[in-house]
């Protein structure tokens, strides 16, 4: 199966949920890759103001912010499941414009790579990581979802401005 061309792999609200049981974020919450809402619907939930945008139009929110060349934080608080493949860049631009914590929803393969570690984990290391000990479910966004079990690990990843520690790593 190819990758969806811009990495739109809604996030199931069992994830989000998770999160939302171990931390809590500013009353606005920026959801930079908001694709069809689903992180910002349950963070709606939780009685939070959400900022939704998106590159492009999934049917939610603002369409045609590239969160990569905004300049201005729209919150002191994100939470997203980013492009993986521009998830490097997303985090370093979160943490240039000033965001206070954020919060991203990637691969646990996101821990690997001398390049990563080097450019960002030893510079910023995240405070927390929650890996899942039961495997989330994710699908292609522009495909029908498929009831089967989970294939790869996921973790939110959260940083805290200037947090230098090693993180603590939780299971939910």
């Amino acid at each position: 199966m190819t990758r969806q061309k811009d990495d739109w792999y809604p996030t199931p609200p069992e994830a989000t949920e998770a999160l939302l049981q171990h931390e809590t974020f500013d009353d606005k919450v920026w959801e930079p890759a908001c694709g069809d809402g689903a992180i910002s619907e349950h963070l709606k939930l939780h009685d939070y103001t959400v900022v939704s945008s998106d590159l492009n139009h999934y049917g939610y929110g603002h369409c045609g912010i590239d969160f990569l060349m905004e300049r201005k934080r729209f919150a002191d608080s994100i939470v997203t499941n980013p492009p993986f493949k521009l998830a490097n860049q997303f985090i370093s631009h979160a943490i240039d414009i000033g965001v206070k914590r954020h919060a991203w929803l990637l691969r646990l393969a996101f821990l690997e790579g001398k390049a990563r570690h080097e450019q960002l984990f030893s510079k910023h290391p995240p405070r927390a990581i929650y890996g899942f000990s039961r495997r989330l479910t994710m699908w292609r966004g522009d495909e029908e979802a498929r009831p089967v079990d989970g294939t790869t690990a996921y973790a939110w990843f959260v940083w805290d401005e200037g947090y230098t520690a090693n993180p603590e790593v939780f299971w939910v």
